[in-house]
């Protein structure tokens, strides 16, 4: 597929916004394959909603492919809003996945209105690294979106004004935050909010401080989400002698009103943990791993027709692993057991 740089619009959105959004930027080829068989790992009757028995699902990994396989338009529009690809860890997170976040819907929110300052679990994407206002372990959020989502139809909520308090707290502390994170408590009193809608195979991309978190599903139906992040090798440089900053870096001087942060220096050493809330995601593996499997022998097939990570031997499982930050040791913050422990900074 031949590049489409970004336009100078496009760029500018994102730094004015800390978003951007890629239509039609999913492979269709993994768009339907992904899918496909959602209702067999979820254990769920499509056409039954009396068996979606929970309003959000936030599922494991089974199949991966490398982000430029998976969505090139969005890994081309990445790479050149942190500068590059060279810029880009060439192994954390490189793959990106079926590792589907699912919000249902309750037939309580199909009567009910919801709003971006009643909602909790505000947060940006980092469960795994010392926080410092120049980290970029998750330079780029991204959500790719495997199903339409339409108004009131449970996209995600982003708050466009609540950066700038996040990235003015990681200035005045360079001794970093530890995850969990709590950096949110002022987005109740902010104004400018907005809600994703798309078409299936969207992808946006969020600056890696842009807070957000889960809207409610009035439409009871199944709205499926991934999303993976886009890591750096370095952190972003606030403080460039040639004025050439990335997009990524020019979101964080526009919300500190700065040209340029020379006298900002971590006080700590950088550190990346294992994930803290991929224990329960991965606790559901082995039931989806059975559906999977009887699924395929119901059709008259064995299990070495089921694609997943955990069905292709030791050495995969490894590199998966390697790949997600499984290999870590657990950071101060711990790990969740349950959705219920992260609520105020995963869900989505």
């Amino acid at each position: 597929m031949d590049h489409q740089p970004l336009t100078p619009e496009q760029i500018e959105h994102f730094v004015q916004h800390g978003w951007l959004k890629i239509p039609n930027a999913i492979d269709k080829k993994y768009l339907e394959l992904w899918m496909s068989n959602l209702w067999t790992r979820l254990g769920w009757d499509k056409d039954a909603k009396s068996t979606w028995t929970d309003e959000y699902v936030k599922m494991p990994r089974h199949r991966e492919v490398p982000v430029e396989e998976l969505s090139p338009k969005a890994w081309q529009a990445a790479c050149e809003l942190v500068g590059g690809e060279d810029k880009i860890d060439p192994i954390r997170e490189r793959y990106h996945g079926d590792q589907m976040i699912c919000n249902f819907g309750t037939e309580h929110w199909t009567k009910n209105d919801f709003t971006p300052q009643q909602a909790t679990g505000w947060h940006h994407d980092n469960d795994w690294y010392r926080q410092f206002l120049d980290s970029s372990g998750n330079a780029i959020t991204v959500i790719h979106c495997f199903t339409d989502i339409p108004p009131r139809g449970g996209g995600t909520y982003l708050c466009e004004d609540g950066l700038a308090n996040i990235c003015q707290t990681l200035l005045d502390h360079p001794e970093g935050f530890e995850p969990p994170l709590d950096l949110y408590s002022h987005i109740p009193n902010c104004k400018k909010f907005v809600t994703v809608e798309a078409k299936a195979g969207d992808v946006f991309l969020l600056h890696g401080l842009l807070p957000h978190t889960n809207s409610k599903n009035h439409l009871r139906y199944a709205r499926v989400i991934a999303n993976p992040h886009i890591n750096m090798v370095e952190p972003f440089n606030l403080n460039r002698v040639d004025g050439a900053y990335t997009p990524c870096e020019k979101v964080i001087l526009r919300a500190l009103g700065r040209e340029s942060i020379p006298e900002y220096r971590p006080i700590r050493e950088r550190q990346a943990y294992f994930p803290r809330t991929a224990t329960f995601k991965r606790a559901r593996i082995d039931a989806e791993l059975e559906r999977m499997i009887a699924a395929a022998a119901a059709e008259g097939l064995g299990r070495d027709s089921v694609d997943s990570i955990y069905l292709k031997g030791e050495e995969a499982i490894r590199e998966h692993e390697r790949r997600a930050g499984y290999d870590l040791a657990h950071g101060p913050g711990g790990i969740a057991h349950t959705i219920d422990d992260t609520e105020r900074v995963t869900a989505e």
